[in-house]
């Protein structure tokens, strides 16, 4: 959930800037209107990848956590270029729109406008990123769990060889060359606590007699 909040603001705040502009008549008010928008982005854009690094910890996903950490690194980098843009329409007493395009003082804030921008898509892609990880965590985790309950259902029966050791077999199948029904029935479970209580040598027939005949001279 944090990782989709994350990655849709992200997107909206990338759509909605590109129109303000776009719509806007006066470059000015565009600008505080984003500005605005990028105040409250900045919260998010530390705060989520901050907090699923720690819920990320418990499964130590590598690749995950490094991207949440690029991420947490990116935003600190776009807060200081929209920090550094701030100053600049605060201490130019023209607005900046109204400069001359070869203007030091109009390219420093377009190279600083691009470069925030750039850092708001690259933070996109992290979370973008993020968002597939998690969910083929959940798919894994579904499949998983379709899986084990699958298992739960299978009906199994205790199996033998002619060693006298056990195994567990589907009841359905037909046994494998060498093993015979061994006389219990269950689920996976129940055999296996079966094989647990019947099979207190673990020693093959052939080398307990073995060592039987050593001891009988």
């Amino acid at each position: 959930m944090i990782a989709a909040i994350w990655l849709g603001s992200a997107v909206f705040l990338m759509l909605s800037a590109s129109a303000v502009f776009r719509v806007s008549p006066d470059a000015t008010v565009a600008a505080d209107a984003v500005g605005a928008m990028l105040t409250r982005w900045h919260y998010i854009a530390l705060a989520a990848p901050l907090v699923l690094f720690a819920l990320e910890l418990r499964h130590v996903r590598r690749l995950v956590l490094l991207v949440l950490f690029v991420a947490v690194i990116l935003a600190a980098a776009q807060a200081f270029a929209d920090l550094q843009i701030r100053a600049i329409r605060a201490w130019s007493m023209t607005p900046v729109s109204a400069l001359g395009r070869e203007d030091p003082v109009r390219k420093r804030f377009g190279a600083l406008h691009g470069a925030s921008m750039s850092l708001l898509l690259l933070q996109a892609i992290s979370a973008a990123i993020v968002v597939a990880a998690r969910q083929r965590k959940m798919e894994e985790t579904r499949v998983m769990s379709n899986w084990n309950e699958q298992q739960d259902n299978i009906v199994y029966k205790v199996v033998m060889n002619h060693e006298e050791q056990y195994s567990i077999w589907p009841a359905d199948r037909e046994n494998a060359l060498g093993w015979i029904d061994a006389g219990f029935q269950g689920n996976k479970q129940e055999c296996l606590a079966h094989i647990e209580q019947v099979w207190t040598d673990m020693r093959p027939l052939s080398l307990r007699k073995k060592m039987e005949e050593s001891d009988s001279h």
